[in-house]
This record gives C-alpha cells, sequence and structure tokens, in this order.
C-alpha cells in the first residue's frame, strides 16, 4: 500500500547564500593561502547544499541552481588565484632578467671577440641537418662555453635555433649552472608555474559546480609539486 505525499503547509525555500566572507584561512604564501581558500570554500557550499530541504519544490530549486557562484565565499576564489598568478609572473620575470642581464661587455674588443666567437659557433651548427645532432651540439657549446662566451651563447643562441626551428626551451636549464643565481630563480619559476596551474584547473572545477549546483570536485593539492624536470621524450633532454 502506497501513502500520499504529504506536502508541506507553506512553500520551502534554499537556504540564503552566505552574505560575509569566510573567516582568514591563513596561508604562509599565496599558493598556501589560495588553496586554503578554495578548501574553505569548497567545505562551505558543501555544508550549503546539505542545508537543502528536501521538500523545496523543483521549479524553486532550478531557479535558484548556481546561487552559491556569486556568495561571498566564492566570491574570495578569484582575487586569491589572481595573487598566485601575479607571484609566478614576478617569478618567472627575475628569471628572464638574470638570462637578459647576462650580456657581452660593451666595449669594443668584447664585443670584436664576441663577435668572432659566435661566427664559429654558428658555422659548427650550421653544417648539422639533424635537430637531435643540433641540440647536442648546442648543449655541448652551452658547456664547453668560458665565463666570457656565455653571455654570447645567452643572447644569440635561442634565436638561432628558433629561426631553424630547433626546441630551445631546454636552454634554461643549461645555463643554469653556468649564471649565477639562475639555478635558484629558475627552481622558484617552475614551483610557482606548477602550483598555478594546479590552483587554476580547482578554481575551474570548483566554480563551475558551483554555477551548475552540483556537488564539490575533489581538489588536486601541492605537496607534490617540486622544480624536477620533466624528461623530453623527443630529444632526451630535460626541460620545465
Amino acid at each position: 500500500m502506497t501513502f500520499p505525499t504529504v506536502k508541506p503547509s507553506r512553500p520551502v525555500y534554499p537556504p540564503p547564500i552566505p552574505v560575509s566572507d569566510l573567516v582568514d584561512v591563513g596561508g604562509q604564501t599565496p599558493a598556501e593561502h589560495a588553496y586554503r581558500l578554495q578548501s574553505a570554500v569548497a567545505d562551505d557550499y558543501s555544508r550549503w547544499r546539505a542545508a537543502h530541504s528536501r521538500d523545496i519544490d523543483p521549479d524553486v530549486l532550478q531557479a535558484n541552481a548556481g546561487a552559491y557562484a556569486v556568495s561571498n565565499p566564492a566570491l574570495q576564489l578569484a582575487p586569491a588565484l589572481a595573487a598566485v598568478k601575479a607571484e609566478a609572473d614576478a617569478a618567472k620575470q627575475k628569471k628572464d632578467d638574470l638570462r637578459r642581464g647576462n650580456r657581452v661587455d660593451s666595449d669594443v674588443a668584447a664585443q670584436l671577440a664576441a663577435q668572432r666567437y659566435w661566427a664559429r659557433a654558428q658555422r659548427s651548427l650550421d653544417s648539422l641537418k639533424d635537430t637531435p645532432k643540433i641540440v647536442q651540439a648546442a648543449r655541448a657549446l652551452i658547456a664547453n662555453a668560458s665565463d666570457s662566451e656565455i653571455p654570447v651563447l645567452s643572447e644569440d643562441l635561442e634565436s638561432y635555433l628558433k629561426s631553424r626551428n630547433v626546441p630551445a626551451d631546454w636552454m634554461d636549464d643549461a645555463l643554469a649552472d653556468k649564471i649565477p643565481g639562475l639555478s635558484e630563480a629558475q627552481a622558484d619559476a617552475i614551483v610557482k608555474a606548477r602550483q598555478y596551474a594546479i590552483l587554476a584547473q580547482n578554481h575551474e572545477h570548483l566554480t563551475n559546480a558551483m554555477e551548475k549546483d552540483v556537488a564539490a570536485p575533489p581538489l588536486l593539492g601541492l605537496d607534490s609539486v617540486t622544480a624536477e624536470p620533466y624528461t623530453d621524450t623527443y630529444t632526451g633532454a630535460t626541460g620545465s
């Protein structure tokens, strides 16, 4: 035997969206702060969804779908992610500035010596046709270059490789041990870029869930992020 469904005597509505920011979640870096905030917002969103009565009319639920996406906690997410991107951009700029600052001296003798060295280096590279051999030779140039020759390669080698459609994204790693401070700056830029990529993915998935009024997704953490290079399976080289 079935019993008729008893409807509530008065309409039931969804719980109001939060109108106050979440309590400061802390974090020693922008990335740590953003991840903590994402986790706190996801938890708050889940509690808000769980507070919905089963007696809410389906039409009311549909009309209210995505409401949490404009709540104060949800609106805290974008500025936190922007701070992570700003820090990642600053780390990359510092790394790039170290490379750009490593230039040939402006005196005539140094400039002439640099021109002669690059002419010899370019001729040796021009004689090679296969991309892996060009990369190998370019790596050898950097590995064997003197302190006065490294600025020449830092200035000219990347544009040369690109003009021949040869991968040059390995150069930062190759130059890292040759330019003071570049190794540390390179590692810092890689970590911050990877942290931002993870947090941007979390942000996209979480905000998409809130807009569609579905369960909060699992969030990726930052504990496993390192500057360890990935392997280039084509050339055998490593890169960021």
